[in-house]
């Protein structure tokens, strides 16, 4: 009897040390984490404040004993180094990319992003040999796209064509569909040095495959008729050149003067000029109505001119075609030696060309950029085919970037 109420008596007690035990070692975890936590918070404090305070090499090492106590303040560092970088802070930004590139307790994505991160860095810094090896180091996982279409935007700046294309090849699998035509585009530029180094059959392989990729590749087409001009076979150019009379007319300013060169080495001058002057009807407000005026004037003379400048101020108005119709009045006025009428219209001449000089030709769709003349690829954002070919007569204003 007396070992039975022991034992109902120490089962309590046993009990009540038990939970005690478990209780205090609960509060020891908690005042453990605790400390840990405290040891973040003043790490991450310091950190900022060093950060805010200009000191951004202890800040970085402030912020870096954070990542070493919580592997998950990583993301704190992706954020810094972005932060760094768009505010022009590259070597910053280098610094804390390059110290989570270096690190072996990180995961392999998060080792790839500070790989992506640290390439972008160096892009932006103009560092493009330590971008393309840090981009290169990139995986196969989520940032691997993202690394190329980076690498693919490098080897344009640098003017790689030939590495263009290939990191565009392996993006075609991608959601863009626009990549066939930068590569094709990535052909016509390498054709164009080729052209210019007067190597006919590298220029002559590279429009192939340029036109081979995008058949009827308009840049293409123009080059294929450059080409035969490169070679002495005009007639041939013109026939190719025939297609954008044909199906692309928006695109004939690009290729006047060379169509009239061809028609003129043919002895057919007052053709070419008639296949130009039958466009006008629906291209009248573009660059053509210039080129084609002045080959009026030069094979027909200032009267016809003149005749052609009216018809097409009747239905295509514009200040381009009001200020050549003064030119060929005046052009008539001197030849009549009618020094008074001459004055008068080259005091309104004067007028216009002080207005349409400031008109803004080309801008491009994707960016807004505005260029005086046309280019394939944006000068402002560098993407491609986003200039129409029509130009657009209004003012730039004055805070608007121009070329």
């Amino acid at each position: 009897m007396q070992i039975e109420n022991f034992a109902l008596v120490s089962l309590p007690i046993m009990f009540g040390l038990g939970w005690l035990a478990s209780t205090w070692d609960k509060r020891l975890e908690d005042a453990e984490d605790e400390i840990d936590r405290a040891k973040k918070q003043k790490s991450t404090f310091r950190g900022l404040n060093l950060l805010l305070s200009e000191q951004p090499d202890k800040a970085i090492d402030a912020l870096v004993e954070v990542a070493q106590l919580d592997p998950e303040t990583v993301e704190l560092h992706f954020a810094l180094g972005s932060l760094f970088r768009r505010r022009g802070e590259t070597e910053r930004a280098i610094r804390v990319h390059q110290h989570l590139v270096n690190r072996t307790d990180i995961s392999t994505r998060d080792k790839d992003h500070a790989a992506y991160e640290l390439g972008r860095d160096f892009l932006r810094a103009g560092l493009l040999d330590r971008a393309e090896l840090s981009l290169n180091r990139v995986g196969r996982g989520r940032y691997s796209e993202q690394a190329k279409t980076a690498l693919l935007e490098m080897y344009q700046i640098e003017k790689d064509w030939q590495k263009a294309i290939i990191s565009a090849k392996e993006l075609t699998n991608s959601k863009d569909q626009n990549y066939p035509h930068q590569i094709a585009h990535f052909y016509c530029e390498i054709t164009v040095e080729a052209l210019r180094r007067k190597e006919i059959q590298a220029a002559q392989t590279a429009v192939n495959k340029a036109i081979e990729i995008v058949p009827d590749h308009i840049r293409g087409i123009i080059l294929q008729g450059e080409l035969m001009m490169a070679m002495q076979r005009p007639q041939e150019a013109i026939e190719i050149w025939k297609k954008i009379e044909g199906h692309h007319p928006a695109y004939l300013p690009l290729i006047a003067d060379r169509w009239m060169k061809a028609y003129q080495d043919c002895d057919n001058a007052f053709e070419g000029l008639h296949m130009l002057k039958k466009n006008l009807d629906q291209h009248a407000g573009g660059e053509l109505l210039e080129q084609v005026f002045k080959y009026v004037i030069e094979i027909e003379g200032p009267e016809i001119a003149e005749q052609l400048m009216g018809a097409v101020l009747l239905h295509t108005p514009s200040l381009i075609a009001m200020q050549k119709r003064f030119e060929a009045q005046y052009l008539i006025a001197q030849k009549a030696h009618q020094e008074e009428r001459a004055s008068d219209i080259k005091a309104s001449l004067d007028l216009l060309k002080q207005r349409t000089n400031i008109l803004v030709k080309y801008t491009c769709s994707s960016c807004g950029f505005r260029a005086r003349r046309f280019y394939w690829q944006c000068p402002g954002c560098n993407h491609w085919d986003v200039y129409s070919p029509k130009r657009n007569e209004g003012f730039s204003p004055s805070t608007t970037p121009s070329m």
